[in-house]
């Protein structure tokens, strides 16, 4: 007897191996219950071989791909995982750069994207979820979104294509007759719209229409919505930012002030690109434009669960802010990966590496003249920026929920000359290079503590009375002290209710044909 359950002990260890990570200790205590039944005098043999299989090293893979995860590794070994790098499927934990690449079997399995991710990684995937939220949301959460995101539209879409042309042709003033430097000022919506309340304020027509051709389009277009003028960010020149709809590192992207450049640009790309109102008037330090890379961690989508990283740190250009040339990337774009480009010996300012920490910022701020608004990081930016993430974080279908998934996500921020924080775009699998000394610092506390966040306490995540962890309402309660202890430098900003309504895709077989370079980053 004890021969036959040694080896169906040894069978289940391996099918682990093979198939996944499973339930394991469920399958054995089973198997358990059944041999004492059948032959007691083999119970404690079992249990010491029961106890080796819940010991056995846990396992993680990681897709080695064009980034850098000597972090990750590095987390999980100290942990006291083992890497494998086997064909086979068997796996306790994964990192990869998307859904598809992960080869989930069953939802035990940790793995470091959701199955919908594009919905808020790519930059289409956020204009239709944040454009979407608006159109659906009541008055309060309009405002609120046009206050945080510069309105933006999907070229591929014929009739958000229309919806921008009109926006952009809104300005009584046009850049050519603007010689007077005086800032452009948008006609209303009710006059852009230009039907005699014939549409609600959410509804696009480029022409005046008779009846039967008003209903017509009434009904192609009732999905379609445009944003009411955004002074905040709206500036001298009539400037957008065009960004393919998927590329990452700032590649593609150009900005425009004429719209005929712009749509001839996109039509070079079969129009798969998303066009955004650009932020004329940025903050600035030295009268230099930069951006705040935050990082986000979704623990849950349902009950969603948002923690942010405590630390951010700032990404400069490399030379002073001006609109008098578009096309240098070198003014406009923050992100590190163009500016690494820049020669050096032409940097006439400071700022190593073209990054500032969080405390490097702080101090600034607390310097009264560079702070004329004085505005503050903890009562006032830290607390903005929170809103924004979990308003935009609400845009992302929660039906993407996988119990095991989690989502590391990098926000990209621009303050406008008001110091207030304004979204730009959202990225799954934010860059870990370690590149720079402030990032070695901010990714390895990052890391670290994410895997606290992932993988400790389990049981309070999940329970006997709480087996799929539909309530977390426990993390509420903790005290800061608390919140430091368990998660480290991530801060639970949001837990949500679970919503039985919602229906969650299917974790279907994974197709591993994926073009790696249209990831975010």
């Amino acid at each position: 007897m004890m021969k036959l359950v040694v080896l169906i002990v040894f069978v289940l260890f391996i099918c682990t191996f093979i198939n996944g990570s499973t339930n394991t200790n469920e399958d054995v205590e089973t198997l358990t219950t059944d041999t004492k039944q059948s032959n007691p005098q083999n119970s404690l043999d079992l249990e010491k071989i029961k106890e080796s299989i819940r010991k056995r090293k846990k396992i993680f893979k990681i897709d080695q791909i064009s980034s850098n995860h000597t972090l990750i590794r590095e987390a999980l070994i100290q942990r006291g995982y083992a890497e494998s790098k086997a064909i086979a499927r068997g796996f306790d934990i994964k990192w990869s750069w998307c859904w598809e690449m992960l080869g989930v079997r069953n939802k035990e399995q940790i793995v470091n994207h959701f199955i919908n991710h594009d919905e808020i990684g790519s930059k289409s995937g956020l204009t239709k979820n944040m454009n979407k939220l608006y159109q659906n949301g009541d008055k309060e959460l309009k405002d609120e979104i046009s206050k945080i995101f510069p309105r933006s539209y999907i070229l591929s879409n014929p009739l958000e294509k229309k919806a921008f042309i009109k926006d952009f042709n809104r300005l009584k003033n046009n850049n050519n007759n603007n010689k007077n430097n005086e800032k452009l000022v948008g006609i209303s919506n009710d006059e852009l719209l230009n039907v005699n309340n014939h549409f609600s304020d959410n509804i696009i027509t480029t022409k005046k229409i008779n009846e039967k051709e008003l209903k017509l389009e009434n009904e192609e277009e009732k999905e379609l919505i445009i944003y009411p003028i955004q002074n905040h960010i709206d500036g001298y020149k009539n400037i957008w930012i065009c960004k393919p709809s998927a590329n990452a590192r700032g590649v593609g992207i150009r900005i425009f002030d004429d719209l005929n450049q712009l749509l001839e640009y996109s039509a070079q790309g079969n129009d798969e690109f998303i066009v955004q109102k650009y932020i004329e008037s940025p903050y600035t330090i030295e009268n230099t434009k930069f951006d705040i890379r935050q990082f986000v961690l979704v623990k849950s989508l349902n009950p969603l669960i948002i923690f942010k990283f405590r630390e951010c740190y700032l990404r400069f250009c490399s030379i002073e802010y001006s609109n008098d040339d578009l096309n240098d990337r070198f003014v406009h774009l923050s992100n590190y990966q163009v500016q690494k480009d820049f020669s050096k010996d032409k940097n006439k300012w400071s700022k190593v590496s073209n990054q500032w920490s969080l405390s490097q910022f702080k101090d600034y701020l607390s310097t009264g003249e560079n702070n004329k608004n004085k505005v503050q990081w903890e009562n006032d930016l830290n607390e903005k920026i929170k809103k924004l993430v979990i308003t935009t974080i609400k845009s992302w279908p929660r039906n993407g929920h996988n119990k095991g998934s989690f989502e590391l996500l990098g926000f990209d921020i621009l303050l406008n000359d008001q110091m207030e924080p304004m979204l730009l775009e959202v990225n799954t699998n934010p860059g870990l290079h370690l590149l720079t000394d402030n990032v070695k610092i901010h990714h390895k506390i990052a890391v670290d503590d994410l895997f606290k966040v992932v993988l400790d306490n389990q049981d309070l995540w999940y329970n006997q009375n709480n087996k799929d962890g539909h309530n977390q309402n426990w993390i509420k309660n903790l005290t800061n002290d608390q919140q430091i202890n368990y998660f480290g430098q991530w801060e639970p900003i949001y837990v949500g209710d679970f919503d039985k309504s919602i229906e969650h895709l299917s974790i279907s077989r994974p197709n591993t044909l994926v073009n790696v370079g249209s990831i975010n980053k």
